[in-house]
């Protein structure tokens, strides 16, 4: 059965911006000295439900937090959901580890859905949640290979099969206006060969879209950026002719260090990790920021700490952006120092 695909999000990523009015404003009065901390909640959170994989990826960037072995208490959980429900942040169930292998996953889907979360799932797709599906906005599986060879090469496990499967149980088991299903692909110099076909197939299964980056932290395996603009030409004319859609990340290949900005977006996202630990952002390499841990104190009370406000200041220096790599935020930063700086904006 071929699906129509609702999916058009990557479309108006930045222009998302437009739907948080009030949280953009509250980001700009920092930036314009009228306050030193954005005090709303961000627009989305990325939780980290548990530091345990299935996996061996030979490029993981989070082998470190693996060691731990942490899992995040289902107690905790259902508190940061209160909290987060009554302000309207999305929350991107994610690792650290695999989020599907959580013992109580699915107590999670639907604690979220009682205090009215919208959440979504990267996952490596090596568990069936058909059965659970529902109460997810989307699903981006991390496949990362076209074939049972490149997946056992690249991931380290021979999963493909199951994975492919379980691809087309989710797509049976949806409602494609409600929940959008997607494919990761992280980009090696040794998974692009069969790429093409691949996403035929995924496109027969009912996939909404692919979205590629270059694997991180991994120069002897990373493509060019010529093969990386090759791609795209291909990719485009490819999906001319098929419902699938793709994504192809390369503009954050080429910025680094916050193109020199100040970081004033740093606060529509935050991280938790699975020890309970939030965290600035996952790419400040060289000058990690914890804000605090839900052990100790509430998401709430860790967000409009003096901490949190002393860090936002610091950002606000633009050469405090050293060690920020592949960061998605900049793009961000980037549109709201464009707007920030119009001459013209009482015309249209």
């Amino acid at each position: 059965m071929r699906y129509k695909n609702y999916w058009s999000e990557f479309e108006y990523d930045k222009l998302k911006l437009l739907l948080n009015k009030e949280k953009i404003d509250s980001i700009l009065e920092v930036r314009r000295g009228n306050k030193r901390l954005d005090e709303m909640f961000p627009v989305s959170v990325e939780l980290h439900l548990t530091d345990i994989c299935n996996l061996k990826c030979e490029w993981c960037t989070d082998k470190e937090l693996r060691q731990n072995g942490a899992t995040l208490d289902m107690q905790i959980v259902g508190e940061l959901f209160s909290q987060l429900g009554r302000c309207q942040t999305g929350v991107t169930l994610e690792g650290g580890g695999e989020p599907t292998l959580h013992p109580h996953f699915r107590e999670i889907i639907q604690s979220g859905k009682r205090q009215h979360v919208d959440m979504g799932l990267i996952s490596n797709g090596t568990v069936d949640i058909s059965d659970c599906i529902d109460g997810l906005k989307w699903i981006r599986v991390s496949l990362d290979s076209s074939t049972r060879e490149e997946y056992q090469k690249e991931k380290g496990v021979d999963c493909f099969d199951r994975v492919m499967d379980n691809l087309v149980r989710m797509s049976e088991a949806r409602a494609p206006q409600n929940t959008y299903l997607g494919v990761g692909y992280v980009l090696t110099t040794r998974n692009q060969g069969n790429l093409l076909e691949l996403i035929g197939r995924l496109d027969e299964i009912g996939v909404d879209y692919i979205y590629l980056r270059p694997v991180e932290e991994a120069g002897s395996i990373t493509p060019s950026l010529k093969d990386l603009l090759e791609l795209r030409r291909q990719l485009a004319e490819y999906t001319e002719k098929t419902r699938i859609k793709y994504m192809l990340t390369i503009s954050d290949r080429v910025i680094d260090k916050n193109a020199g900005l100040p970081c004033i977006a740093h606060t529509l996202t935050s991280i938790i990790h699975a020890n309970g630990d939030v965290a600035l952002c996952e790419k400040r390499r060289l000058d990690s920021i914890v804000l605090g841990n839900l052990h100790q104190s509430t998401f709430e009370e860790i967000w409009l700490s003096p901490y949190h406000e002393e860090v936002s200041q610091k950002l606000l220096d633009e050469k405090c952006q050293n060690g920020c790599s592949a960061c998605r935020v900049t793009g961000f930063n980037m549109v709201l120092e464009q707007l920030e700086n119009v001459h013209s904006k009482r015309f249209i």
